[in-house]
C-alpha cells in the first residue's frame, strides 16, 4: 500500500472517528478488520470517515450509495486512482488500474477467456485434478488428521491456476510459486508503503519479479502455437482493429487474473469449510447434495448443486473477497447525500453493506436459506449483496469463481468430515481477503464408502 490522497478540508466535518496519531484504525483494523468498520457504521450511520495509515477515506455502507458508485454516471469516479494505492506497485497494468475507454479495450480483448464454452472445458480441468489432489489428503490413514486449511487450499487453487492458466504441470515450481504469490498478496495488504529491506512491499516486488521472469518465459511459445489455457487465448487475442496485448500488457493481466483468482477462491474455500466445521446441519446437507449428484460434475451438473450455492453466497456476505471497493473523484460529484470535491478517496464497503441490518435479518449469523428461493433476502435491494462488484468493474471471473468452489468443495465433503479443534476460537487477518490469521487447524475424518 502506498500513501494516497487526504481528505479534503470541507469533508472533515462527517462523522467518524480520527483513531490514533498518524496510524489511526490501522492496528484496530489488523486485529479485526470486519469488527471495527461493523462498529464504525453502527455508531456513525451510513456515510463516515475511516482513518487507516496514509489513507482517510469517505466510507458508504448503504446499498443505495453502492449502486451510485458503480454505476458512475458522467465517469466521475476513478478505479484507478483508487486502487493504485494497494495494486499499482505490486501488480501493474491490471484491469482494476485501467478507466473508461482504456478498460473497455483491454477487457473486451479477454471477454472469450470466460464464455460459457471456455468454463466448460475449464472444469473438466479442474475435475481432472481435484480427485487426485484430494487422494493426497487421504494420504494419513482412515483416522482423523488436522490439516492446515489455508496452505492446503492455496496449493491446491494454484495448481489448478497452473493448468487453467498457463496448461502447465507446475511440478516442482509448485512451491516456489506458490510461496511467490503468497508474498504479492503481503505486498498488496502491506501497510508500509516503502519498499524497504524485510517489509512486506520489498518481499513482494522480489516476488513479483520472479513471476514476471516465468510468465516471460512462456510467451513465444504461446505466441508461435495457439494452446486451449488462459494464456494461450490472451496471446493470440485480437480486437476489431487488430490490435494484440503487448508482452509487457500479457504478463501483467495473466498475473493479476492469476492472483485474483488464486487468492479469492482460497480465502471462500477456507472460511466456507469454517463455517460448515461449525454448522453440522448445513455439512450433512451439502453432502447429501454431493453424493446424489456424484463426482467428476460436468458444468451442467455444478449448476444443480442448488443448496451449496446457498452456502457460497452466504460465506461470500459474510466474508466478501473484497470487503471494501475503492475510488477516487475526479470532478465534483454526490454521493449518498454528500457532496464530494475532486480528489476525495472513498470507499464503496461490500462488507457492510453486505451485513446491513435494514436489509439482513440477524446479518452477523451464517444462515444459507436466506438465499432460498423462498426467503430471497439478497433480493431486497439491487445492491445490498454485491460480493464480485458490480458496473464496469464487475469480477469478470464470478461465474468461474463460482463453479471452482463447487468443484473442490463437493468432493471435499463426500470424502471428509469437517470439524474444528475443541474451544477453536476464529481470529481473521485482511490479506487481502478476509482469511483465519492461524491458517485454520481443520480435522478431518475420512468417511467411508
Amino acid at each position: 500500500m502506498t500513501p494516497e490522497q487526504s481528505l479534503p478540508r470541507e469533508l472533515t466535518a462527517l462523522p467518524g472517528e480520527v483513531g490514533l496519531p498518524i496510524l489511526g484504525h490501522t492496528l484496530a483494523w489488523l486485529r479485526d478488520p470486519i469488527g471495527l468498520p461493523t462498529r464504525l457504521r453502527a455508531q456513525h450511520g451510513d456515510v463516515f470517515v475511516h482513518h487507516l495509515l496514509f489513507a482517510r477515506p469517505v466510507v458508504f455502507a448503504h446499498p443505495d450509495a453502492i449502486g451510485q458508485i458503480f454505476a458512475d454516471e458522467g465517469a466521475a469516479l476513478s478505479t484507478a486512482a483508487g486502487w493504485r494505492p494497494f495494486f499499482g506497485r505490486v501488480l501493474p497494468g491490471g484491469l482494476l488500474l485501467r478507466d473508461h475507454e482504456d478498460h473497455r479495450h483491454h477487457r473486451g480483448l479477454m471477454q472469450a477467456a470466460f464464455s460459457q464454452a471456455a468454463l466448460r472445458a475449464h472444469v473438466q480441468v479442474m475435475n481432472a485434478r481435484i480427485e487426485p489432489a484430494l487422494d493426497a489428503w487421504s494420504e494419513g490413514g482412515s483416522g482423523p488428521q488436522t490439516r492446515l486449511a489455508v496452505p492446503s487450499f492455496r496449493q491446491l487453487t494454484l495448481d489448478l491456476a497452473g493448468a487453467l492458466f498457463l496448461g502447465a504441470e507446475l511440478g516442482a515450481d509448485l512451491p516456489r510459486l506458490t510461496q511467490s504469490f503468497e508474498r504479492v498478496a503481503e505486498g498488496v495488504a502491506g501497510v508500509v508503503p516503502w519498499s524497504l529491506p524485510g517489509t512486506a512491499l520489498w518481499r513482494g516486488l522480489r516476488a513479483r519479479a520472479s513471476l514476471v521472469a516465468y510468465l516471460r518465459g512462456l510467451i513465444p511459445g504461446r505466441r508461435a502455437a495457439p494452446t486451449a489455457d488462459l494464456f494461450g487465448q490472451l496471446c493470440q487475442a485480437v480486437n476489431e482493429s487488430g490490435e494484440r496485448y503487448t508482452d509487457d500488457e500479457l504478463v501483467n493481466h495473466v498475473l493479476f487474473m492469476w492472483m485474483a483468482a488464486h487468492d479469492t477462491t482460497t480465502g471462500s474455500l477456507v472460511m466456507m469449510a469454517y463455517e460448515l466445521a461449525r454448522d453440522v446441519e448445513w455439512q450433512e446437507r451439502l453432502r447429501a447434495e454431493a453424493n446424489s449428484l456424484g463426482p467428476n460434475l460436468p458444468y451442467e451438473r455444478l449448476g444443480e448443486a442448488r443448496e451449496t450455492e446457498q452456502v457460497v453466497n452466504e460465506v461470500l456476505r459474510l466474508y466478501p473477497p473484497v470487503g471494501s471497493v475503492p475510488r477516487v473523484t475526479n470532478r465534483e460529484t454526490r454521493l449518498g447525500g454528500v457532496r464530494l470535491p475532486p480528489n476525495t478517496p472513498i470507499r464503496a464497503s461490500i462488507l457492510l453493506a453486505q451485513r446491513h441490518p435494514a436489509f439482513w435479518s440477524d446479518p452477523a449469523r451464517f444462515d444459507p436459506d436466506r438465499f432460498s428461493e423462498a426467503r430471497a433476502e439478497h433480493r431486497r435491494h439491487r445492491h445490498s449483496f454485491r460480493p464480485f462488484g458490480g458496473g464496469a468493474h464487475t469480477c469478470m471471473g464470478v461465474r468461474f469463481a463460482m463453479l471452482q468452489i463447487k468443484a473442490v468443495m463437493l468432493p471435499l465433503l463426500r470424502r471428509f468430515r469437517l470439524d474444528l479443534p475443541p474451544g477453536y476460537v476464529l481470529r481473521i487477518k485482511p490479506t487481502p481477503s478476509f482469511r483465519p490469521a492461524d491458517d485454520l487447524p481443520l480435522l478431518l475424518t475420512p468417511i467411508n464408502a
